[in-house]
């Protein structure tokens, strides 16, 4: 234990990882995404309007939105809560199950590296859609693609709005940055317990199913770089 306090004294004098900032998608902040429907431009009368439609057409085109780049910290987190508007869904030619959205993080190459797909269980015109995804150790320079690949013109949904924030797996103390607090914070847990389990759950970084000396070390990685 007293080499692990060693090194968090000197991790006192390691830069911070600070949280990537993530794109927002509304009437008012749309700069730089791409909607790949060459038919319909990005503006706020059409997103107000609900327009931005994503669903696979006749020739087999997905039309797809996503987000500009940005940078994606060792081990991130991402939630976004997304308003999607199933247009037709009173006609009787709606289909529930096609109207899915699916959230993906992708890499420079488009492959994505994770996914999450909100599939609706009722008809409604209006959702407000909790989603997360998680980028692993070492991935950078992402963007976020949004997809209904299952939907046609009629069975589809629009994105009106996207608010996302963005956590790090290694910020133990939800502070907003990872730090020597947040190494202090497990070693108050091997040391005396923890009493809270979102603490706990947030203290497992490496996600074995236990707080010990290899979640320190999991912290002291992100600090690092």
């Amino acid at each position: 234990m007293k080499r692990y306090l060693g090194i968090t004294a000197m991790m006192m004098l390691v830069a911070l990882c600070m949280q990537g900032q993530v794109p927002q998608f509304s009437p008012n902040e749309y700069e730089d995404w791409v909607y790949t429907n060459p038919g319909i431009e990005l503006n706020h009368d059409n997103i107000q309007a609900n327009r931005i439609v994503l669903y696979t057409n006749s020739e087999g085109l997905p039309l797809t939105l996503i987000s500009p780049r940005f940078d994606c910290r060792t081990g991130q987190t991402i939630d976004m809560t997304v308003t999607w508007v199933t247009r037709f869904w009173s006609s009787e030619d709606f289909v529930v199950s096609k109207a899915g959205l699916t959230a993906a993080i992708i890499d420079q190459n488009g492959e994505a590296v994770d996914s999450v797909t909100f599939t609706p269980t009722s008809l409604a015109r209006e959702n407000q859609v909790n989603l997360s995804l998680y980028v692993s150790h070492g991935f950078k320079n992402a963007r976020l693609r949004f997809a209904s690949w299952k939907a046609d013109i009629v069975s589809s949904g629009a994105i009106r709005r996207l608010v996302a924030t963005s956590s790090f797996k290694a910020d133990v103390n939800i502070d907003g940055e990872v730090t020597v607090a947040d190494v202090n914070a497990i070693i108050g847990i091997i040391i005396g317990g923890a009493t809270d389990d979102e603490l706990n759950d947030r203290a497992d970084v490496n996600g074995d199913g236990e707080v010990s000396l290899a979640d320190i070390n999991a912290v002291i990685d992100v600090i690092a770089g």
